[in-house]
């Protein structure tokens, strides 16, 4: 073999290489980006409960509430606490860690917002997802695809439309303007709303029903598309 041949045939090789390596990084890439994480249904759940009723009792408490929207905060958050005991208890059967004192900052979230001390409440909430934090892996940061701009403008019309184009502001809980929620919303809480369903009336107050790339495709539209 010629010294020039085997250059060559060093060059072909590297080259061979380097897309190889280019495939394999963009497969990670794609991966990362649209696989969720592995975090289980319980635990994904349990995070989601305690994100949404850490947002709620922030709108609790700004100013400007109506005193029937601010009862009706008051009564959906009481009402999720009603079982977040039951489903931080399933997250932590099936995990291998111990919290000990997950029923003792539950029974005390329940009795400090019940005697109307919010910031003890959200204290304790704080705690509770520094421990239970919800995996947005997947969701955060969102890549705003033209199949996903799509698909979100798909369902939003098909599905989210018809409530919050004109919310009915009579109700205790009324719908929202989605996009004002996605631009000024943590964009954490806005992603554990999307995950958690519907809230705020007993015949929407459902688990989402949308797969996870239904629901990237809609925070893609909210975020980037509307």
């Amino acid at each position: 073999m010629t010294l020039a041949k085997a250059h060559r045939d060093l060059r072909l090789s590297n080259k061979s290489l380097g897309a190889i390596l280019a495939v394999i990084t963009s497969l990670i890439l794609i991966d990362s980006s649209t696989a969720y994480s592995a975090q289980d249904e319980h635990n994904r759940r349990f995070a989601v409960e305690l994100a949404v009723v850490a947002g709620d009792m922030r709108l609790l408490q700004q100013d400007g509430l109506t005193d029937r929207h601010r009862r009706g905060l008051s009564d959906r958050i009481e009402s999720a606490l009603g079982f977040i005991g039951l489903t931080g208890r399933k997250a932590l059967r099936i995990s291998t860690r111990q919290d000990p004192n997950l029923r003792r900052d539950i029974a005390r979230l329940r009795s400090r917002f019940t005697a109307g001390e919010f910031a003890t409440s959200e204290q304790i909430l704080q705690g509770l997802q520094q421990r239970y934090p919800l995996d947005t892996r997947g969701f955060l940061p969102i890549a705003a695809t033209s199949a996903r701009l799509k698909r979100g403008r798909e369902i939003y019309r098909n599905t989210c439309r018809p409530c919050h184009i004109a919310p009915d502001t009579a109700r205790p809980n009324p719908a929202h303007n989605l996009f004002r929620d996605a631009a000024e919303m943590p964009r954490e809480e806005f992603v554990a709303r999307l995950l958690g369903g519907v809230r705020g009336v007993p015949e929407t107050g459902l688990e989402n029903p949308l797969p996870d790339e239904d629901l990237r495709a809609l925070l893609a539209w909210f975020m980037h598309g509307g």
